[in-house]
């Protein structure tokens, strides 16, 4: 065999080789899988029977809404020539074409969530989700249909608003109610809502604390008794439930804080409960009245008061002619328990009072004078609040300025001052001024009231007062009895 015949084969023979060898990578490559799967009679062995909330959301989503409000915002303007808003062309121009005032309106679209709580089609949201709201229309669950809906009743001091479809259905998917006063501090908790109208979403957490008062949802104040959680709560999640392991509503999932991450609130369900009657029948709440204004009880006041331990509400002032005036409650009284319940401070007591019910008569225990006092008092109607300001022009001469308190006083004398319209008063100083983000500024303490008494002293003099505020001990406690536009005020100051 010659040398080109030799030449020959051994190309032929690469050239088969290496189809070969590209022939068994591409199989490789196509029919063989590089990962290892369980053996399907191995799957179920493996498995980690871990609890899921699954089967209860798919139950719920079902009762769960997407509200969509339109509300329609009126601005007052004023017909100004634009090109010349800026002094002194305005001016010319007000001259010969006097501004009007005239409304422009515009509409504004809003979203939130809520759930169903009858098969009849009633449902729970949040006041401020169809506050205002001209047009309401939701949806329910994963149903794409869009229905109208109705406010049946709504309370904007609770955040609480009862709504309901506009359908002849009568068999829709509820979510039961639970009970929130069974709720523990450590308890998984389940949030359901459309947060940015991401519909549906679903965040599970725990209970982190319940009875949060002293929250002010956008600067609203009310009377809340919020449970907080840990749940991933934003806008668009108001007015949606909060769900225990069971399935049963305990809240209404309703304001967030802004100042950190997994600080949300709920409405308990257990206050909702109590005011569905009423919303259902009347649309609103008639809630009950005390007629106190309340403070906390600081722990430095309580020790002054002959207190133990700092709780109650401190009554700062009695309205005239309220429940409280006409059972012998009075300014400087501590408030320590309501309707055999103790008060641990006074938005606890704002809250039991407001939902206590008008006309019932309920028993209260307060703390005067270092003793106890049991007290049972007949609650009324919470009347429409009128704030009469009483515009006086001061004629007053020997004025004397405390520097330590940040006020000046005189003696009160009832025929030079007779403007002040006080009843039956005839001793008492009188406030002339009140500097600016002083002592008695921050306390509350007001231009024209009267103080009556001091450390309960009765004031006589002048002399008298600034004797007792000379004798009383730097950061003592200095407990003022005021009176006001026919009405006592309890006042407690630190001395700097």
């Amino acid at each position: 065999m010659n040398i080109l015949n030799k030449l020959t084969i051994l190309i032929i023979t690469i050239i088969i080789f290496k189809t070969h060898i590209y022939a068994f990578s591409n199989t490789y490559h196509t029919n063989i899988p590089i990962w290892i799967e369980l053996p399907k009679n191995e799957q179920n062995k493996n498995k980690i029977n871990l609890p899921s909330i699954a089967p209860l959301v798919s139950k719920a989503e079902n009762a769960v809404l997407i509200v969509t409000t339109e509300a329609i915002i009126k601005n007052k303007q004023h017909n100004f020539y634009p090109e010349f808003e800026q002094e002194p062309f305005q001016e010319f121009f007000k001259f010969f074409n006097p501004p009007q005032q005239h409304e422009l309106e515009h509409k504004t679209k809003g979203q939130g969530s809520g759930f169903i709580i009858h098969p009849n089609g009633f449902a729970l949201t949040n006041h401020h989700v169809v506050e205002g709201a001209t047009s309401i229309k939701i949806k329910v669950g994963t149903n794409l249909q869009e229905y109208d809906a109705e406010i049946i009743g709504s309370d904007a001091n609770t955040d609480v608003a009862l709504i309901k479809i506009k359908s002849t259905k009568n068999n829709w998917p509820v979510i039961p109610l639970g009970s929130s006063s069974k709720l523990k501090v450590g308890d998984f908790a389940v949030a359901i809502g459309n947060p940015f109208g991401l519909e549906l979403s679903v965040s599970m957490g725990i209970v982190s604390a319940r009875g949060r008062r002293k929250i002010s949802p956008s600067g609203r104040k009310g009377l809340y008794d919020f449970i907080q959680i840990d749940n991933s709560i934003n806008f668009g999640n108001s007015g949606g439930p909060l769900l225990n392991l069971k399935g049963e509503a305990v809240g209404i999932n309703t304001a967030i804080s802004t100042l950190g991450h997994g600080i949300a609130f709920s409405i308990p369900i257990d206050q909702v409960k109590k005011m569905l009657p009423q919303l259902k029948q009347h649309g609103k709440i008639d809630r009950s009245y005390l007629g106190v204004k309340i403070l906390d009880v600081m722990p430095s006041l309580a020790k002054t008061l002959g207190m133990k331990i700092p709780h109650g509400a401190l009554v700062r002032e009695v309205i005239k002619n309220s429940p409280a005036e006409k059972s012998g409650i009075q300014a400087g009284d501590v408030i320590t328990h309501f309707n055999n319940k103790i008060i641990k401070n006074a938005s606890s007591l704002q809250v039991m009072s407001g939902l206590c019910g008008v006309n019932k008569t309920i028993p209260i225990t307060i703390f005067r004078n270092k003793q106890t006092k049991s007290i049972n008092i007949k609650l009324s109607n919470m009347p429409t609040e009128n704030n009469k300001h009483i515009d006086i022009h001061d004629n007053i001469n020997n004025i004397t300025h405390i520097k330590s308190l940040g006020l000046s006083i005189t003696a009160f004398n009832p025929k030079i001052h007779k403007q002040l319209k006080f009843n039956n008063l005839n001793n008492g100083i009188l406030v002339t001024l009140v500097d600016h983000n002083s002592i008695a500024y921050l306390a509350g303490i007001q231009k024209h009231d009267i103080i009556i008494n001091i450390n309960r002293k009765k004031i006589t003099s002048v002399k008298t007062f600034i004797n007792i505020v000379e004798k009383t001990p730097k950061n003592e406690i200095l407990q003022l009895l005021l009176h006001r536009k026919e009405t006592n005020i309890f006042i407690a100051i630190q001395k700097q």
